[in-house]
């Protein structure tokens, strides 16, 4: 069976590839045209460069496969272009089942997002059956991701084969952008003193994330969502756990919203009118920080069989893979991070 995998070039669509190859798939790997292809390195797949918004290239790229595991999306925190956004996450994923429907594809599974269903407030754990809550935000990813999971619903109700997938914060190698998440983590590694939010996010290994896209594939229920994660982590006890794995001592001073949401303004005005480059934080992401991530994933566990590595190991293999692929320029602290005892590194 033949799987075409979009987004395949990405931190969880390497994985997801790597865990099709383990499970006898043979994949398409799609990708957009010269994108970075290191995550695929080396892998015995066919390679196929199409892109999502263009339905020539995207049908051409569906055509002889089975099934479609649908991950590309974008998700920065700013935009040059904000139509973007819109074009790829909702446009995209509508050519996608279209397409899978027309060409008679056996079963979509789409990549929803852990923003999607969280955001409930402090203290309340998404779950799949939660409302739509980071609109009032005004991000426009989690809006296209929600209009993107309302397009994937839709299909399953009109009859299509549609499994919805919804990952949580990946912990992982092969974080080749890196991630907001992965740029915490190396910030915890590299700087003496880090500073938190009083904010949680359910965070789990990218390996098992991209394990529970093929067992959703193959057990998952038409029309139902999975909530991919582990652990809800505060953004100090991430910082902690990497500051524990590094085995060093770091400073974490928490910093309060309100002064974070003022300079919130300035990074994104830097990032508008300067660098054009993503902020490390945007008015929207700061409200979206302070109404929380946290998730009970109970159900992908219980009916999937969604794996939970613990988080330690997925950050350990992600500092090593950071450190082997030159992120860390710090000698003494690449030396550290080659002492560090971990779960072989599947990158």
């Amino acid at each position: 069976m033949k799987v075409l995998v979009t987004g395949s070039a990405g931190f969880i669509g390497g994985h997801v590839v790597r865990q099709l190859l383990k499970h006898s798939y043979q994949v398409k790997a799609m990708h957009l045209p010269n994108e970075n292809l290191a995550n695929l390195q080396g892998l015995p797949v066919e390679t196929v460069a199409a892109d999502i918004t263009d339905r020539a290239s995207l049908k051409l790229a569906m055509e002889d496969c089975d099934y479609v595991i649908h991950l590309a999306a974008i998700y920065k925190l700013w935009l040059p272009d904000p139509l973007l956004m819109d074009k790829v996450n909702v446009q995209g994923t509508r050519n996608v089942l279209e397409l899978a429907k027309e060409l008679d594809i056996k079963r979509v599974v789409y990549t929803s997002s852990i923003a999607r269903f969280g955001g409930q407030g402090s203290g309340i754990d998404a779950t799949e059956k939660s409302p739509f809550a980071l609109g009032i935000t005004g991000d426009p990813y989690p809006i296209s991701k929600a209009a993107g999971h309302e397009i994937a619903v839709k299909a399953a109700n009109d009859g299509q084969d549609v499994v919805i997938c919804a990952p949580t914060g990946p912990l992982g190698p092969g974080d080749i952008s890196p991630t907001p998440t992965g740029r915490f983590i190396l910030t915890c590694a590299t700087m003496p003193i880090i500073t938190s939010l009083d904010s949680a996010v359910n965070f789990a290994d990218v390996r098992d994330i991209a394990l529970g896209h093929v067992l959703a594939l193959e057990k998952g229920v038409s029309g139902e969502s999975y909530l991919l994660g582990h652990k809800n982590l505060s953004i100090r006890q991430l910082a902690e756990t990497v500051s524990e794995v590094l085995g060093v001592k770091k400073i974490i001073i928490p910093v309060p919203f309100a002064l974070v949401s003022i300079s919130s303004y300035f990074t994104l005005s830097y990032s508008q009118w300067i660098s054009r480059k993503d902020p490390l934080f945007t008015p929207t992401s700061i409200h979206i920080a302070k109404l929380g991530l946290t998730a009970d994933c109970s159900k992908a566990v219980n009916e999937l069989g969604l794996p939970q590595t613990p988080l330690d190991v997925a950050i350990a293999d992600a500092l090593i893979w950071f450190s082997k692929n030159d992120y860390i320029k710090c000698s003494s602290l690449k030396r550290r991070i080659e002492g560090i005892k971990t779960a072989s590194l599947t990158q």
